[in-house]
């Protein structure tokens, strides 16, 4: 028999005892559920919000997309998208209208554009919810977090989760679409509205592109199991049909009777001629153009999953329900990618749902050969976030950047680097996420912590050290600003080959919308011609013509602008050509 010695306070209070006996377990695992909840939050957060807002629209998708959201803006009308005047139907508009409705709710705190760009992040937050939810209905719990943590640590999410364009908002459509179809044997009213709702909310991010595909998932499932022929389906199928109706008509019937050149655009050229090649719109189809691209872009989710798939099929688990839904969505997308004439590595982007669902469905094994690379990782991490800092210092101390070929090819050497504290604090925080991380992170989900963590603080230190460097020359605004103090308030002003991007941002940053060359009456005074691949202007005068300004993004080598005034205003038409041989553009007169 032991016998204890016990203070006479504690006999007056016993619950002296009692908390020194419990509190250190139940601090313990208070820190314990703080650690599960509060490091993937941190991943999450220190993925999506980095290069996010603190600079300009750039080129190529964002810088017309926000082109379309200003247009919205300032005429109110979401049934024909302008860019800069001039219909562009290539896209449906819910993005750029909830995009419209962020920069507005924003714009008080925040720049127009740095608004529109956080309705991207939210779609894309939404997207990870979804896919987190589906992981968790299909295998159980635990697994949520687990199939997040793939989707935003694969490659390809990384860059385009930060863009502002559709592709954001599709992507949560998609999702919410599987997460819908996870539940289509058992609940036909939940599985149905949220089928049709995600399946709506693609069709008006980017036509018929999300119906095509989770309609050939549907289709084939039945076809691969006599478990899915059974009326609770059929009735899921109906309900989401009902709930998608909406989405898919009220929009198109408004273009049709507002516009109908506009309608014909958008649904004959750039649904079906884009994806047949008859409209000879986007990237032409390469051999094997995906089974180069997949590999990397789906990284580390992609590997995971296919290994995942083969031991499934090994194992003759591959007709398990809970194994149907995500590799049915795979084959329904990949059969669409890969019959599309126009290709494109954004275009997979929502592969990376299912695959991420997939490979959350088992832990990484404990193998000598994921710790070896999972410390290879770590390593190369380190030493990317280690040279983003030493060529920050270095740029800091010698108030330019470092003549470094690599960088210098893509980024302009006259920028002049100065402490932002901000962006120092957010590169310290997503270091000292990595390092928790690092530490903290137990069990077999180590790894795939480590591995964000790491993806994490890359992109985190770049996108926030080098943003302003980043940002001088991929934005439009110094160029677009400075030929703005040539020209007159409220000119008229001709351009000749200008693109989609540019026009956007001379909309935005000079706020001048200029009318094509070709609709010339004689009466405009001013002229903005682009030039691209290396061809030249020449600075001598045209007839009636005085060039004015001419410049381009620094570090840009590619495209040049140059502006031009009429000096009398004669009714005679011009037309521009381009000489590849001796690239020189020249005049001829009527």
């Amino acid at each position: 028999m032991r016998v204890y010695e016990v203070s006479a306070a504690a006999v007056r209070r016993p619950y002296v005892l009692a908390g020194a006996n419990l509190a250190p377990g139940f601090i313990r695992q208070a820190l314990l559920a703080m650690r599960a909840r509060l490091m993937p939050l941190a991943l999450l957060m220190a993925l999506l919000m980095p290069g996010t807002v603190g600079h300009d629209p750039w080129k190529q998708d964002e810088a017309y997309s926000f082109g379309l959201i200003l247009s919205m803006l300032e005429t109110g009308d979401w049934v024909v998208p302008t860019l800069a005047g001039q219909p562009f139907m290539e896209k449906p508009p819910l993005f750029y209208i909830s995009a419209a409705v962020t920069a507005t709710l924003l714009s008080p705190w925040l720049p127009l554009h740095d608004g529109a760009r956080l309705a991207a992040t939210l779609w894309i937050a939404f997207g990870l919810l979804m896919t987190g939810l589906a992981a968790r209905r299909l295998y159980g719990q635990g697994v949520a977090v687990r199939a997040m943590l793939y989707l935003v640590g694969s490659i390809g999410l990384l860059q385009h989760a930060h863009e502002m364009i559709t592709d954001t908002a599709l992507f949560a459509g998609f999702a919410l679409a599987i997460y819908g179809l996870t539940f289509a044997r058992v609940s036909a009213a939940r599985a149905g509205s949220c089928i049709g709702t995600g399946v709506g909310i693609g069709f008006l991010s980017k036509g018929l592109v999300e119906p095509a595909m989770v309609g050939l998932a549907c289709g084939l499932l039945p076809l691969a199991s006599a478990k899915w022929r059974i009326s609770t389906y059929a009735s899921t199928l109906a309900i989401a049909a009902l709930f998608a109706l909406p989405w898919i008509t009220i929009w198109p019937i408004a273009l049709f009777t507002s516009d109908r050149q506009a309608f014909d655009t958008w649904f004959w050229v750039n649904n079906f001629g884009r994806f047949t090649g008859t409209a000879h719109l986007g990237a032409n189809a390469e051999p094997l153009y995906y089974l180069r691209v997949l590999p990397w872009f789906t990284f580390p989710a992609g590997v995971i999953a296919v290994a995942s798939i083969a031991r499934a099929w090994r194992s003759g688990t591959l007709s398990d329900l809970r194994a149907m839904v995500p590799f049915a969505v795979v084959a329904g997308m990949l059969v669409v990618l890969i019959a599309a004439s126009t290709v494109r590595s954004l275009y997979a982007m929502p592969l990376l749902i299912p695959l991420a669902i997939f490979a959350s469905r088992e832990r990484l094994p404990e193998a000598r050969w994921i710790a070896i690379a999972s410390a290879v990782f770590a390593a190369s991490f380190a030493l990317l976030a280690a040279g983003l800092w030493v060529v920050y210092f270095y740029a800091v101390a010698q108030g330019r950047p470092p003549a470094i070929d690599v960088l210098l090819r893509w980024l302009p050497a006259d920028f002049e680097v100065r402490i932002q504290p901000a962006n120092v604090a957010v590169a310290l925080a997503v270091t000292g996420i990595w390092l928790t991380c690092w530490i903290a992170a137990k069990g077999a989900d180590r790894h795939l912590y480590r591995w964000v963590a790491g993806l994490a603080m890359v992109w985190g230190t770049a996108m926030s050290l080098h943003l302003p460097w980043l940002d001088h020359a991929k934005s439009f605004r110094q160029p677009f600003a400075e030929m703005a103090t040539f020209i007159v308030p409220g000119e008229c002003v001709l351009e000749s080959g200008l693109g989609e991007p540019q026009r956007g941002m001379l909309h935005y940053v000079a706020g001048l919308v200029a009318s094509d060359l070709a609709r010339d009456d004689g009466e405009c005074r001013y002229l903005i011609v682009q030039t691209n691949h290396g061809e030249h202007l020449m600075n001598v005068p045209w007839p009636g013509w005085q060039r004015r300004w001419g410049g381009g993004r620094p570090g840009e080598y590619q495209e040049a602008f140059t502006l031009f005034e009429r000096d009398d205003i004669d009714p005679w038409p011009i037309q521009l050509y381009a000489s590849r041989d001796d690239t020189v553009f020249g005049v001829a007169t009527e």
